[in-house]
């Protein structure tokens, strides 16, 4: 397999000078442990059941004799180790001594808050457009939030509108990178039938009917990028409301749904608190129910559009996320329908940054219809809106409004 430069290890690094240790939590295959091994100098496999036998027992006398920075790989098969990190860096504060890689959403069934002040959590998501391309992104996400479109004025996406929108229908996974579309779909089904089953069990051991979750799964992601009513979700995978309330919770521990809240800020009345149903990478959705590219039919038009909405939201929370920005992303409507942003972003020092997504490559003003609206409603809060879309270039279409390719930020 190919090895990719990830966006999060250069944050990673930074952290590990600071604290003593580090939480790598993120998907199934989405390159923790490559990431980690890097930064690492030593690991230890709780998969490996002699490593994990021993330690069970004694985990301090098991690492006493390695070297700091140590990795500790797929920790939550041996749950007692998070009591004896703690202890450890109870005992010995000093930065950079724990990398853990793993699902914190497993750990929830643990003491989690124990280690609150010693153990910090970096969540890692897929490969963005430019890391599985290794480039870099021509935008930076920190100068738009600081100095709004004029910072992004003029650049051109290295990408192609096509190489944009089959971004869409890509994973990120660094195993599946060099697979044709078929395979890779093929393989995301297997992959998420395999996150029903076996992931599933393993952060929650209760039985459940695993064909019932997978239909479940299946529903979710024909609502990818849109607004629906949880109660139609599960209704059309034949559930009642306690049992999808459950699964709800259960995939979104796993990391595969990555739901969008609605905003909850004060300066706007009348916003829809339903949040904007999203999986954690498009592909997951058009994988299992076979979409693609060459796909022509007006129906999967709108879809294509609410995918590709989703796409942009996966690639700035990764940027974000990597970045150590602290951006916390919402969805913003009004009840009537006259004010939307598919994504908000609340930023740390105050004020926002609003996206509306179009899979269009032609945008003119009345596209930014919305944004204009929440401009004038705002004020100064409002930092910037952009409109991304799988075109070419970044422009100013108004005051604090501009137009972005995917291709530029992600």
């Amino acid at each position: 397999m190919k090895k990719f430069d990830r966006f999060v290890k250069r944050r990673l690094a930074r952290l590990l000078k600071d604290h003593p240790a580090i939480l790598l939590e993120g998907l199934r295959g989405v390159g923790k442990t490559t990431t980690a091994v890097d930064l690492a100098a030593d690991t230890l496999y709780m998969d490996n059941a002699l490593v994990a036998r021993s330690a069970a027992v004694d985990a301090s006398q098991l690492w006493a004799p390695l070297s700091e920075p140590l990795l500790i790989d797929e920790w939550q098969l041996v749950p007692t180790i998070w009591n004896a990190v703690r202890r450890s860096i109870d005992e010995d504060p000093a930065p950079g001594r724990f990398i853990l890689t793993g699902s914190s959403r497993a750990a929830l069934n643990q003491d989690l808050h124990a280690g609150a002040g010693r153990i910090l959590p970096v969540r890692m998501y897929p490969l963005t457009l430019s890391e599985r391309n290794r480039r870099v992104p021509r935008a930076s996400l920190d100068k738009l939030a600081a100095h709004g479109v004029e910072a992004i004025r003029g650049l051109h996406s290295p990408f192609t509108p096509d190489e944009q929108r089959e971004s869409v229908f890509r994973s990120g996974l660094p195993g599946f990178m060099g697979m044709d579309m078929a395979s890779e779909q093929e393989a995301l089904r297997s992959y998420l039938d395999l996150a029903a089953s076996v992931d599933a069990a393993e952060i929650d051991p209760a039985p459940r009917n695993v064909t019932k979750l997978r239909n479940y799964l299946r529903a979710y992601g024909a609502a990818a990028g849109t607004n629906a009513d949880h109660q139609k979700i599960y209704q059309a995978a034949g559930l009642s409301k306690p049992t999808a309330d459950a699964y709800h919770d259960l995939l979104t521990r796993l990391g595969l749904i990555a739901d969008l809240p609605g905003w909850a800020g004060s300066r706007l009345r009348r916003l829809t608190k339903t949040p904007k149903r999203h999986l954690a990478v498009p592909a997951f959705a058009a994988a299992d129910h076979y979409e693609h590219p060459d796909r022509d039919d007006h129906r999967f038009a709108s879809r294509f559009g609410e995918l590709f909405a989703s796409a942009v939201l996966s690639g700035l929370r990764t940027v974000s996320e990597a970045e150590g920005l602290g951006w916390r992303f919402s969805h913003l409507r009004t009840f009537g329908g006259d004010i939307e942003a598919d994504i908000l972003v609340d930023l740390p020092g105050g004020g926002v940054l609003a996206f509306e997504v179009k899979s269009a490559e032609n945008i003119n003003v009345s596209d930014a219809k919305s944004l204009i609206l929440l401009r004038e409603r705002m004020g100064e809060e409002f930092r910037a809106g952009l409109i991304v879309h799988p075109g070419e270039q970044c422009y100013r279409l108004d005051d604090r409004i501009g137009v972005a390719p995917l291709g530029v930020l992600v």
